[in-house]
């Protein structure tokens, strides 16, 4: 199968759906329409945030079309609609947010997740639009993949040896306030990646920031609601590939400021994969400084309330499958830091169906709040079969036992609920028709 704008984008530099196939072909090859489709209804029965069990449904469909007009130049686009079985859907696609009664579903049309204009120039590509674009930081600050779907242009390809990205994202916009006495009323993000190999090294150096004022009240700001939000990540990243075994390594210094609060840390992270026999048995473990008052390392996810697919575990961390229903845990762990060590072993049972395993155990550095700094530990299975071609069926489940450090920050849905549980236990079935 095709790869949807290969031409537009260079290795793993801007994301791009799995597959694709020609629905349009010209007698120039270079021209044309590949459409990529994903489909997927899921379902979870839990007691994440709630003494009781409950479960819900969702449904979630993807249209992808990426238009070339020639070689190097078209669009692409993403279309998306979702919601949640049963009733009128809420303003949200989360079923978990309202309670309503309709004879019929009523689910809300939705809009277009990515679409983005690209063309070469000199030795890169120009990519215009809501960029699909990750961090190169193993999704530990921020993830298009999850949720960080905006705008931004970007210039990316390969000098030499090297591989690079430049992007300028606006995060937010501030043109609605245009005749309020504030200076820089937007948010601007920069992006820039550069990788390379060093004999059997693949090393990468990376850099991050955001800077402007910000005011969280939509259209309701006073030029008193607006504050200063400056952050910068820099590091680097190593891959080390021999035989059957992975190293993939990153380090990451953050400082930054938040209204007149200061915050600064670092992160490490440390994962390594290997065969064994027919299974591959992964390990990870990432550490971050913190304070005691919140204010150490810092993400993009902490910040902006978005998620990413940085760890292993379903209950702690978004995990495919179930990712509709977790405790959105960040690496900065709210600024209090993080220490976690987790496992998982992916094993193949027979042609078309496998099984994966997970553990984990979470601490906060910091004492959070007066709750201590025990998070919890959590442990998975998922068994995943094909169904048909492009189908794929996968069906699980994950126990966490929680501290009171993550019953408090993390199992709380809100100040007026207490849940009291500290077992966990999540059910959760996915069936994907993925092209």
């Amino acid at each position: 199968m095709k790869k949807v704008a290969s031409a537009a984008i260079l290795g793993a530099v801007i994301l791009s759906p799995a597959y694709a196939v020609e629905i349009t072909s010209l007698k120039d090859k270079d021209v044309g329409i590949d459409f990529g489709i994903q489909y997927r209804v899921m379902y979870n029965n839990s007691n994440i945030q709630s003494n009781n069990q409950y479960d819900f449904f969702r449904q979630r469909l993807r249209l992808n079309f990426d238009v070339k007009t020639q070689a190097g130049v078209g669009g692409f686009f993403q279309l998306e609609y979702r919601g949640g079985w049963g009733g009128a859907s809420p303003d949200k696609s989360d079923p978990r947010d309202a309670y309503a009664v309709n004879a019929f579903n009523r689910l809300q049309a939705r809009g277009v997740r990515y679409g983005y204009l690209y063309f070469p120039a000199g030795p890169g590509t120009v990519l215009a639009g809501i960029l699909p674009a990750n961090d190169q930081v193993d999704q530990m600050l921020f993830s298009a993949d999850w949720d960080l779907n905006i705008g931004g242009i970007a210039y990316a390809g390969k000098v030499g040896d090297i591989d690079y990205r430049l992007a300028y994202v606006r995060l937010v916009e501030g043109a609605f306030y245009r005749n309020t006495a504030v200076k820089d009323k937007d948010q601007h993000f920069l992006v820039l990646d550069l990788n390379s190999k060093l004999g059997g090294l693949n090393a990468g150096i990376h850099y991050y920031g955001t800077y402007g004022k910000i005011c969280q009240k939509g259209n309701s700001c006073n030029a008193s609601d607006f504050y200063t939000l400056n952050q910068t990540w820099i590091g680097p990243t190593l891959t080390y590939k021999l035989d059957q075994v992975n190293l993939h390594a990153a380090v990451l210094a953050n400082s930054g400021k938040k209204a007149n609060t200061s915050n600064s840390g670092w992160l490490a992270r440390l994962e390594g994969s290997t065969k064994l026999g027919p299974a591959t048995l992964s390990l990870l473990g990432v550490y971050s400084t913190g304070k005691d008052n919140g204010n150490g390392f810092k993400t993009v996810h902490s910040l902006l309330k978005t998620g990413g697919y940085w760890a292993y575990t379903y209950i702690f961390t978004p995990h495919g499958p179930s990712d509709v229903n977790d405790f959105g845990l960040e690496p900065g762990n709210k600024g209090y830091g993080l220490t976690t060590v987790q496992a998982k072993v992916d094993f193949p049972i027979t042609e078309g169906l496998s099984v994966q395993g997970v553990v984990g155990t979470f601490r906060s550095n910091k004492d959070m709040g007066g709750n201590g700094k025990s998070l919890g530990t959590e442990a998975g299975v998922t068994l995943a079969a094909s169904v048909g071609k492009h189908m794929t069926l996968e069906f699980g489940g994950a126990v966490a036992s929680l501290g009171n450090a993550g019953r408090a920050m993390y199992n709380q849905p809100d100040s007026n609920t207490v849940v009291t549980k500290k077992s966990v236990n999540e059910i959760f079935s996915r069936l994907q028709l993925e092209f």
